[in-house]
């Protein structure tokens, strides 16, 4: 049984190495290989290929550029690719320095065994997936712990502005009636009906804002506090028209 179609990025420049290895690859384990033969050539596939691949398959001992300056430039430019480097019988040191670059792996390439290199590009991509999903969970743990900072922050600025303004639309109301019934004293018939009306209109608009306003503070708050339930927010809406169809039939 073939397994499931994984992406390998072969670079040698052994090109007759490189063909066996890669046509083994593909013939019995159905990667999709694809083959270059410097490393200049690779940081160009690693940069322009769309798909991206899922494992890169790398040769220490290359002209011009080796594995390990590979290796450097994807560090620098934060390419996350999976790497598995090949080296030659006594390079341990290069293997260590190959892992701390950001290697998942090596093998030897003398002692390269087409199964077992196979496995380990499993094994290699799994634990790469592996990574990204822990990273990405962190992340979100991260991403949680700051917006409840953020949401605390707003719930604590509108518990202190919700009274604030409460008291300065009481203020508003009191204000209206005591100066308008100074000021009626001292008009005509006519002028004293008009200001009457005023005031009604005055007052009128007042209330509607102020439940337009306590009804977005009570949606912010619902959305900030938890997630919101549809009947909820209905709940608040509803409460809203009510209190403005009232305000306009008074």
């Amino acid at each position: 049984m073939k397994s499931p179609l994984i992406r390998v990025l072969l670079v040698d420049d052994d090109e007759s190495f490189a063909a066996v290895i890669a046509d083994g690859l593909h013939e019995e384990f159905g990667f999709e290989i694809t083959k270059v033969y410097s490393g200049k050539e690779a940081i160009v596939h690693l940069k322009t290929n769309r798909q991206g691949f899922d494992v890169m398959i790398l040769d220490f001992m290359m002209p011009e550029m080796s594995g390990l300056e590979v290796l450097r430039w994807m560090h620098e430019d934060r390419n996350e690719t999976p790497a598995i480097m090949l080296t030659a019988a006594g390079s341990e040191k290069v293997a260590v320095e190959a892992m701390k670059l950001g290697a998942y792996d090596y093998v030897r390439k003398e002692l390269t065994d087409l199964y077992h290199l196979a496995n380990l590009i499993k094994a290699t991509h799994e634990r790469h997936l592996f990574r990204v999903a822990r990273a990405f969970e962190e992340e979100q743990a991260k991403e949680m712990v700051l917006n409840k900072e953020a949401t605390d922050k707003v719930r604590d600025v509108i518990n202190a502005i919700t009274p604030t303004l409460n008291t300065a639309f009481a203020n508003i109301s009191a204000d209206l009636d005591s100066r308008c019934q100074e000021l009626l004293a001292s008009l005509p018939p006519q002028a004293r009906k008009e200001l009457v009306q005023i005031m009604l209109d005055v007052q009128t608009q007042s209330r509607r804002l102020e439940a337009g306003v306590r009804g977005l503070l009570a949606l912010y708050q619902l959305t900030y506090a938890r997630h919101p339930e549809a009947k909820e927010i209905d709940h608040i809406r509803r409460e809203f028209e009510e209190r403005t169809k009232h305000e306009s039939s008074t």
